[in-house]
């Protein structure tokens, strides 16, 4: 199996009656991603685009054996949709949206630890294995069969990365999109940690941004003898102190937050980092190329 996803996952949608629920169950159908059901609370439902509607999470997995669900709900309501989805046994979760409370975020993480699950969000894309399965919104065709894992906080640098990359005949395994949130269902060392032991990959893409530790544990990852060779780049260069740029950890709030000290703790791990988008695929070549030597 790919990393948390591949052509056996089975989805479901909630909030499928939306207009996100129902561009989201076209897109995701048209990848070739198995979605079994929908989910629309309130709504006498029977179907959408042929997707059978259930009333609640519990009863849709019950009845067509999903273990995936991307929720399209607002952030008042998210922490009951995902404590269910957990409780259902739902092992890949995808929550979309911004604005999720910190305090719900912490509580959400340590439910999907207790039930074997994932949480993957907030303010995340979501996850694509290319070729095989997505559960995001994503634009697809940015996306090419590989052997590269991406993580990236940033949603769109997501994939103005991987189109760079499939340009470049550069194909990735798995992108993860683990988002911008100071509190993340999936951190960076979590999602780093999944693409080391999964086999279809053989070198790893780090896409980071200022604010927050995950560019340390992905240093300290790559510092590691058995490390899959990595590759980074990180944006802020210019970003100001103390001014929140985007995303809720994406602030210089010591030198520790700065690009310029990220940077450094990565290149000092032997991770090689892009200076700029335009050196992206270099960098990315120079992972693989590695690790292509050392499976010699």
């Amino acid at each position: 199996m790919s990393v948390l996803i591949d052509k056996n996952s089975r989805v479901v949608i909630q909030g499928i009656a939306g207009n996100f629920g129902k561009f989201s169950a076209r897109d995701l159908k048209a990848y070739g991603t198995q979605v079994v059901a929908g989910v629309a609370q309130g709504k006498n439902l029977k179907e959408v685009d042929g997707i059978a509607v259930f009333p609640d999470i519990r009863t849709a997995c019950r009845e067509t054996k999903a273990d995936a669900i991307i929720t399209y709900v607002p952030a008042i309501v998210a922490f009951d949709a995902i404590l269910d989805a957990c409780e259902a046994g739902c092992k890949v979760i995808v929550y979309p949206g911004d604005g999720l409370p910190v305090q719900d975020a912490i509580e959400v993480r340590a439910a999907a630890s207790a039930n074997g699950a994932v949480i993957i969000g907030p303010n995340t894309p979501g996850i694509i294995s290319p070729g095989k399965a997505k559960l995001g919104f994503m634009p697809s065709f940015c996306f090419l069969e590989g052997r590269l894992g991406v993580i990236s906080r940033s949603g769109s640098l997501s994939y103005e990365a991987a189109f760079r990359l499939t340009s470049q005949g550069i194909g990735q395994s798995t992108v993860i999109g683990i988002g911008g949130d100071p509190v993340k269902g999936l951190n960076a060392a979590e999602a780093v940690a999944l693409l080391h032991a999964d086999p279809d990959t053989d070198a790893i893409l780090y896409l980071g941004e200022i604010g927050g530790n995950d560019e340390y544990a992905v240093a300290r990852y790559a510092a590691q003898a058995d490390a899959k060779p990595t590759a980074a780049l990180i944006i802020g260069k210019s970003a100001p102190p103390g001014k929140k740029m985007g995303h809720a950890a994406a602030m210089v709030g010591s030198h520790a937050d700065s690009q310029a000290a990220k940077v450094a703790a990565l290149r000092q791990a032997n991770v090689t980092v892009a200076d700029n988008l335009a050196s992206l695929c270099s960098a990315a070549q120079s992972a693989l190329a590695q690790a292509a030597h050392l499976q010699k």
